[in-house]
């Protein structure tokens, strides 16, 4: 027995009482209104000596009360008859029936046990919340360090840092200006979203819901308790311990990543602030027949529509099968019960979320961070305008802004959530929004024609690592976006992409540059060291020195193309064709009068898997 199964045991620590080997402890006797002051040799001569006894063991003589043990119950009880009522130095002493000692060996065993569950309950703390323990304005200060040290590394890169040298010095080392962070209106338990691990815990119970204590790269295979992480609303945690219930039932162990053996993988569950719950388990089929597997599934919907789990009050459930060896990101959603959908308000609107739409976990501090990024548009009543929506997810921030605006384009790779946000668009009454599914360095290059509007602001909000460099060339290639606005979840991640974006031209990064002009943290993840990050990027499209008019700039080699094309511009069928595969097959070339041929292309495009963003 391991020492883990050691410390999780439960024996009765009064086992030995039970057994044929003699121990004294049964016949023991506690003796009490003893004197102040007196010596162990003196109770041992006045017990044996003075009182004839036959002791076996004489324990705490200078406590309040002494503890003694005979080898039989005769030897015992004639005790009891001569201590009662007798006198030692004006004290007369009292003695009765003890109970017996438990077990030393389990009492310490209980007390490694009691320290082993504290350090694991502070480890899945700090495992998933490091900061619950630190003060909220230190949480701040330590963020603000995290981006600080970001901006100082971007400004002392050796390929720009000539182009920061004033900023160096106006702001502290840092390559632009940064503004305080903007803290979360919510402290404690704000995740509308949790994808929780399943497996052993510490005491090898399995199919318990919880989160790992570490990577599994790093040895971590069992999972904690998450009845006291903060940032995780009670709506949540009832919904992992109702699950836990019914995997106690099922007969399907849980599945483990190194031997891919067992069934049970995760749980995920989303929340909306007025209540509504989504529940998406994920199960590894291997090994299961069909049969058995829809048997299981029906026992889940009967668990939560008339079983002890009806009581969550769930609105959607759905589905994960999944075999080892599949790309983590390709999952399958089977719809099992409920709602296809839940719904979410923000900022006035009506947001609907799918099973793996990119919902910011933190309602209330996105709220914060939409109106920053509307604040940083700088839109004018006067002047009409275009955002450019790039990686727009399920369209919340574009969405968020078409009141204020001309118009809005948003682009991203993934169907569902493109579905997604021409739902949330119909759900809300906005009809100055476009959608379209396409890989967006290919997108904005056709886009970005259709586009009237004299003022064209772009604003990316890509996954942790960043966005592709040929979509920063795109955007910097196109001179009809004078405003760029980048928020990023992970700046240490994606501070390439603000260097190449400032950067000066080169024979790979060609067009005008962007100027940094400012930042500012927000903090959509309190009790960890996670923030977002605004970075506003401008320039001045006077300054270029091409006075062809066009939307881009071009290589040498891409002129000719152009040019060589120039016969065919006034006939009303030419095309202008991609040479790759793209998912932009072909734009007519006079969509300067219409825009639905590309929208149409560009919505029938095949769909592109992606990784979803991760959150923190």
């Amino acid at each position: 027995m391991d020492q883990d199964t050691k410390l999780g045991e439960s024996i009765d620590p009064f086992h030995y009482l039970k057994t044929d080997e003699f121990t004294s402890e049964i016949y023991k006797i506690e003796i009490y209104n003893l004197p102040r002051k007196f010596g162990f040799a003196q109770l041992k001569k006045r017990l044996n000596g003075t009182l004839g006894l036959k002791c076996h063991k004489i324990n705490n003589p200078q406590a309040k009360a002494a503890f003694v043990t005979f080898r039989c119950e005769e030897d015992r009880e004639e005790a009891l008859k001569k201590i009662n009522e007798h006198v030692w130095k004006g004290q007369k002493l009292s003695a009765k029936v003890a109970k017996p000692r438990a077990d030393p060996l389990l009492r310490k065993r209980k007390q490694e046990k009691d320290v082993y569950h504290r350090l694991f309950y502070f480890r899945i703390k700090n495992s998933v919340t490091p900061y619950w323990n630190v003060d909220y304005e230190e949480q701040l200060k330590r963020k603000t360090q995290s981006i600080v040290d970001v901006l100082i590394s971007v400004a002392k890169r050796p390929d720009v840092k000539q182009l920061f040298v004033n900023q160096r010095k106006k702001y502290n080392e840092m390559c632009c200006e940064l503004l305080p962070i903007i803290p979360s209106p919510v402290i404690e338990k704000y995740r509308n979203k949790c994808e929780f691990s399943i497996g052993k815990n510490v005491e090898g119970k399995d199919n318990c819901v919880g989160f790992r204590y570490g990577l599994y790269k790093d040895g971590f295979s069992t999972v904690g308790d998450i009845s006291d992480i903060a940032f995780l609303p009670d709506s949540l945690k009832s919904v992992a311990k109702s699950f836990e219930e019914f995997l106690s039932t099922s007969p399907y162990k849980s599945y483990h990543q190194g031997t891919h053996e067992g069934h049970w993988r995760q749980l995920t569950v989303r929340a909306t602030r007025a209540g509504s719950i989504m529940i998406i388990p994920e199960f590894y089929t291997k090994n299961i027949s069909q049969e058995d597997l829809e048997i299981e599934k029906k026992r889940l919907v009967e668990f939560y529509t008339v079983g002890e789990g009806k009581t969550q009050n769930i609105n959607s459930l759905y589905f994960t099968p999944f075999q080892s060896g599949e790309g983590q990101h390709i999952k399958t959603y089977e719809h099992l019960f409920g709602d296809q959908t839940i719904k979410e308000q923000m900022l006035n609107m009506t947001f609907q979320i799918s099973p793996d739409a990119f919902f910011q976990v933190n309602t209330s501090a996105a709220e914060v961070l939409y109106n920053k990024i509307g604040e940083w548009c700088n839109i004018k009543p006067d002047v009409k305008t275009t955002v450019l929506d790039i990686c727009c997810g399920t369209g919340t921030i574009g969405l968020a802004l078409a009141k204020k605006v001309t118009k809005v384009i948003g682009v991203e790779m993934c169907q569902q959530a493109i579905d997604d946000a021409k739902q949330n668009a119909k759900l809300n009454e906005i009809k100055n929004v476009e959608y379209y599914c396409s890989r967006a360095e290919e997108a904005i290059v056709t886009i970005i024609k259709t586009i009237w509007t004299p003022n064209v602001v772009a604003v990316v909000d890509p996954p942790r690592a960043g966005l592709h460099k040929t979509v920063l060339r795109s955007l910097r290639v196109c001179r009809r976006i004078k405003r760029l606005i980048y928020v990023s979840c992970s700046p240490q991640s994606a501070k390439d992409n603000f260097i190449d974006l400032v950067r000066p031209p080169t024979k790979k990064l060609k067009g005008q540059p962007y100027k940094l002009i400012k930042a500012v943290p927000v903090d959509l993840f309190p009790m960890t060291p996670h923030c977002e990050l605004l970075l506003l990027f401008e320039r001045d499209l006077s300054q270029t020195n091409d006075s062809s008019g066009s939307d881009f700039e071009m290589t040498s080699a891409e002129s000719k193309t152009d040019s060589s094309k120039k016969a065919d511009a006034s006939n009303p069928s030419a095309e202008i064709t991609k040479k790759d595969n793209s998912s932009v097959q072909s734009v007519p070339a006079n969509i300067d009068d219409k825009t639905e041929n590309v929208k149409s292309k560009l919505e029938d495009a095949e769909p592109i898997k992606n990784d979803s963003k991760p959150t923190a």
